[in-house]
């Protein structure tokens, strides 16, 4: 240090002689950056030494822009006295110090030199000694402040440069400053500074998942990430389809590594306590886009090595890519939903849902609705402020070209009805012109939640049940009728629906439709599956309701046609067909005009009671044929 003064003095004392005017000076970037490190050294002479180079080359400078040797720069000039302070080793001294330097050096360095200074400050951060690194960090910290809008067009060199000495830093607060530094950076250019750290591979490191938290703990940033993040996953696709060429059947479906990232990215600043304040601000926002991409990620696959990269592909790259591979879609979309309800105070709804292992169901197609059920209900329970405003952030994505999505929109539509959203039963109506608006959906998925949600009309009060009888009435009708229900879901959730909301509406509204219902429902006694033929016998059952009126004797001559197709079933192998049966008989019993009959349905068809079949068909036969000419 003391060689390079010595230099420096003489190099000055020559300029003082002769005209350097016009001359540019152009390595005072670079020679200032590796000197600054210095002025916090250990060692006294070191520092001494150093803050005297430093204002040598400014002074150096001066005559280079054409100031006359007798020329003092008060700021130059000033930094004598720092020489002064710095005989103290006490650190924060030492802080104060550099501090002041980088002020003087942020005001004096020129726009074209900047990249050659902090190229050099980067060198410092690894410097052996830990006050050193530090001082680095101190001036760069200066330098985003202050010359931060001078920077846009370095922002990627910048992020990437500091990444790389982040690797061999080992001094916690060098670690800290340089975080800082990036915060600072992005507090003037957040775009590029958010592409940048976005387009790092995945799984993101330990640093840039630092560097995500540091942004996330001012309220700024981390609103503006919210807001790019929630942007992208609205505007962008989630993944990207492999079809067959002839059949167009979707063999493959890959997550889209931008959308994958800017989740990855979220969790992380999700993560961060400080955003607590900001995470409920936007809560409503932040979990329907979290909620419909976790539907998008069912079934999807990692980004393969050939999907991102052409050509050769060095090893570095393969062993990133081999990582990435192992990065589920699902699991990082699951990772993300659970962490927004614990730093949005939802503890209690994400413990329900832990508890029963619902938030698991999300991974499968399948078991999807289950899942989205079952944290609708638990937001509706613990947090019902935040349902209209979720309700309203979701309904675009009823018209989303993937089905999954619109799955997760309609299973949480339907069961905000089953739960009174939430109260406010302003939101009925529009809950079901949407439900109403896809029951011609392409999906069967869809369809049979559609009718769910219709059918959920039963638990919203009386009021809402007259209001909307005859068009869920006509819906039901309509899923009994789906012509694409291979497995009979519709037709399931049809007649659950019918069985809930015939409790409660008057014989005049069901009256038309009475004689067609029971109709509709007769093939179904004899589906394979029981849950369908359990379904039908209970529906069978709750129609006897409106056979005591001006329906009974149309209703009568359906018991009569069907009624031995409920004996029979009587014995099903099914425990539920079982006590379906038990059920529609003993609420038959009062119309068939036969006290001893019912009289015999109301003593041994007890539901969860045991029956013996055979000794109970024998003496109902008797009965029968003693009454066969007033029955028949």
């Amino acid at each position: 240090m003391r060689t390079l003064l010595r230099l420096l003095q003489f190099h000055y004392e020559k300029l003082a002689t002769q005209d350097s005017s016009g001359i540019v000076f152009f390595n005072l970037g670079s020679l200032l950056g590796s000197i600054v490190p210095r002025c916090s050294d250990p060692n006294l002479m070191v520092r001494e030494d150093a803050i005297e180079s430093i204002q040598i080359i400014l002074r150096i400078s001066l005559r280079y822009d054409g100031q006359p040797p007798e020329y003092k720069d008060p700021m130059v000039e000033a930094l004598s006295t720092l020489r002064d302070r710095v005989s103290q080793g006490d650190a924060q001294v030492l802080f104060s110090v550099v501090n002041d330097i980088s002020k003087a050096l942020a005001k004096k360095m020129p726009s074209e030199q900047l990249n050659d200074f902090l190229a050099n400050l980067y060198n410092g951060l690894l410097d052996s000694q830990s006050h050193c690194s530090s001082g680095a960090c101190v001036v760069i910290n200066t330098i985003m402040k202050t010359r931060g809008p001078e920077l846009l067009a370095e922002v990627g060199n910048i992020i990437n440069a500091l990444h790389t000495n982040l690797r061999a830093i080992t001094y916690p607060q060098t670690r800290s400053g340089v975080f800082r530094a990036i915060r600072t950076l992005a507090s003037n250019h957040l775009t590029p500074v958010f592409d940048r750290l976005l387009n790092f591979p995945l799984p993101y490191d330990e640093h840039i998942t630092d560097c995500w938290r540091t942004l996330a703990v001012d309220p700024v940033l981390a609103q503006a990430i919210f807001d790019q993040v929630i942007d992208m996953l609205n505007r962008q696709v989630h993944y990207a389809e492999k079809r067959d060429q002839k059949t167009h059947k979707v063999l493959l479906k890959v997550a889209t590594i931008p959308t994958l990232s800017a989740v990855c990215a979220l969790t992380e600043v999700l993560r961060v306590p400080e955003t607590e304040a900001k995470v409920v601000e936007n809560f409503h926002r932040l979990f329907s886009v979290l909620i419909v991409y976790t539907g998008s990620c069912i079934d999807v696959k990692p980004a393969k090595l050939s999907d991102v990269a052409d050509g050769k592909i060095s090893k570095e790259k393969k062993a990133q890519m081999k990582l990435l591979a192992s990065l589920n879609p699902s699991s990082v979309a699951i990772e993300a939903v659970r962490v927004l309800l614990e730093r949005a105070n939802c503890q209690k709804v994400l413990e329900a849902i832990e508890e029963e292992d619902m938030i698991n169901n999300l991974k499968e197609l399948d078991k999807l609705p289950d899942g989205i059920t079952a944290i609708a209900k638990e937001l509706v329970e613990y947090n019902p402020e935040y349902v209209g405003k979720i309700m309203a952030c979701l309904n675009p994505s009823l018209a989303s070209l993937y089905e999954s999505q619109r799955i997760v929109v309609v299973a949480f539509f339907a069961e905000l009805i089953n739960q009174k959203c939430g109260g406010d039963m302003s939101m009925v109506e529009m809950i079901v012109n949407n439900l109403l608006g896809r029951l011609v959906d392409a999906n069967h998925i869809v369809r049979m939640l559609c009718i769910r949600g219709l059918g959920n009309i039963a638990s919203a009060g009386e009021d809402q049940v007259q209001k909307y009888c005859t068009t869920v009435l006509s819906a039901m009708m309509a899923g009994m009728d789906d012509k694409e229900d291979p497995e009979d879901n519709i037709t399931l959730e049809s007649m659950s629906g019918l069985s809930r909301i015939l409790t409660q509406i008057d014989e005049s509204s069901i009256r038309p439709i009475l004689v067609n219902i029971t109709l509709r429902i007769r093939p179904c006694f004899e589906k394979q599956r029981a849950s369908v033929r359990a379904a039908a016998f209970m529906l069978f059952g709750n129609l006897s309701h409106f056979g005591d009126g001006p329906s009974r004797a149309p209703f009568l001559e359906q018991i009569h046609t069907n009624f031995v197709s409920v004996l029979l079933h009587l014995n099903d192998e099914d425990v539920e067909v079982r006590k379906s049966c038990k059920h529609a008989l003993r609420q038959f019993g009062p119309l068939l005009g036969s006290t001893s009959i019912n009289e015999m349905f109301q003593k041994h068809l007890i539901v969860d009671g045991n029956l013996n079949y055979g000794e109970f068909m024998y003496d109902l036969t008797k009965v029968i044929v003693s009454l066969v000419s007033l029955l028949f």
